[in-house]
């Protein structure tokens, strides 16, 4: 069972996830293609990111559901 302070690590690391996401497929986008490709790849970059920081949160709100459950005796 995780402690507050796991839990508290693994809320603040999707602070991360949207923005580092965004730079790195900017920089691809530039890379790829001068000019346009920066915005193309930094709206990927902004797609990719909301996708994986709600996919995130989801698996640690189930996780955390299924420890509150077992704390009340529910299976």
């Amino acid at each position: 069972m995780a402690s507050g302070w796991g839990k508290g690590g693994a809320y603040m690391g999707l602070a991360f996830v949207l923005p580092i996401s965004m730079a790195v497929c900017y920089y691809i986008g530039e890379y790829i293609h001068k000019g346009t490709g920066g915005l193309v790849g930094l709206l990927i970059g902004f797609a990719a990111g909301l996708y994986e920081t709600y996919r995130q949160a989801m698996q640690l709100e189930k996780n955390n559901d299924s420890q509150d459950d077992s704390k009340d005796g529910k299976k």
